[in-house]
């Protein structure tokens, strides 16, 4: 009687997977922006992303496949500041006109951490875009112009397996020229507000969970605002390597309808 007693405790204990040993920690990120965040990447971290998006805007409807990396690096110098950059091959095909492959533009950040204790971070950054976005693609991400934000974010720790992040930003959209159907247009600009947060949740050493919701106001005059719920996981399967997913559902039309989105991403 004994022996069972002792091999179904055992037995039990094999069960439960092993949360105890889950630890958050700064190179955890959301799926949309990682700069939003109070938290700085302690190493470079580079990532592959593969998403499908569905629009159906003003503009009309169209389906848009991006694929690129975004590399995110504290300085060896200084783990305070974050600097990164990403930049995408846009695949985009319109209901209404001829389909386009082009680059996006270029978003450069960076960003200094100025309070860190053991259950808050807060950090304040700046974020540039470059003008390399293709003219045919009519998409946010693709304005061909420079566009200039400075966001602030924060990440409160629960505990060990949960964080809390949230951020606020202020965006300068420059007119966007774009030329559809070999007919030039531009959309004017706007300054542009987004607030959001989300939750990372680590259930096991290997995995967690994150769901957010951000909004943004409209970044230019045909599109709407733009709010994005957004759901993901990430398993761990290297102590270096990670693999991530999750989808988007957009909540107004300044937003793709759907997405989504496969990752991977390697720690040096």
């Amino acid at each position: 009687m004994r022996r069972i007693i002792l091999l179904s405790v055992w037995v039990a204990l094999m069960a439960i997977p092993a949360i105890g040993l889950a630890d958050l920690t700064q190179n955890d990120r959301l799926m949309q922006r990682p700069e939003w965040d109070g938290a700085v990447m302690q190493g470079p971290w580079i990532e592959g992303a593969l998403s499908f998006q569905e629009w159906d805007s003003d503009l009309g409807e169209a389906t848009v496949w991006t694929l690129g990396p975004t590399f995110v690096t504290s300085l060896p110098s200084n783990r305070d500041i974050e600097l990164g950059g990403r930049v995408d091959l846009m695949y985009y095909d319109p209901d209404n006109f001829d389909s386009e492959t082009g680059v996006s533009d270029i978003d450069i950040w960076g960003k200094y951490q100025f309070i860190k204790t053991p259950e808050y971070m807060l950090s304040a950054g700046l974020l540039l875009t470059l003008p390399t976005g293709s003219k045919e693609i009519v998409h946010p991400h693709a304005s061909g112009e420079v566009n200039f934000e400075g966001f602030a974010a924060g990440r409160y720790r629960v505990d060990s397996q949960m964080a809390l992040i949230a951020h606020v930003a202020l965006r300068k959209n420059s007119d966007m020229d774009v030329e559809i159907n070999s007919v030039e247009v531009e959309i004017e600009g706007e300054m542009q507000i987004a607030v959001g947060g989300g939750v990372i949740y680590e259930v096991t050493p290997d995995l967690n969970l994150q769901g957010e919701l951000n909004a943004a106001t409209e970044a230019y005059d045909e599109y709407d605002n733009d709010i994005q719920l957004r759901f993901g996981a990430d398993y761990q399967v290297t102590p270096d390597l990670m693999l991530r997913g999750g989808t988007a559902i957009g909540l107004d039309e300044g937003a793709p309808e759907w997405e989504l989105t496969f990752r991977c991403a390697y720690l040096f």
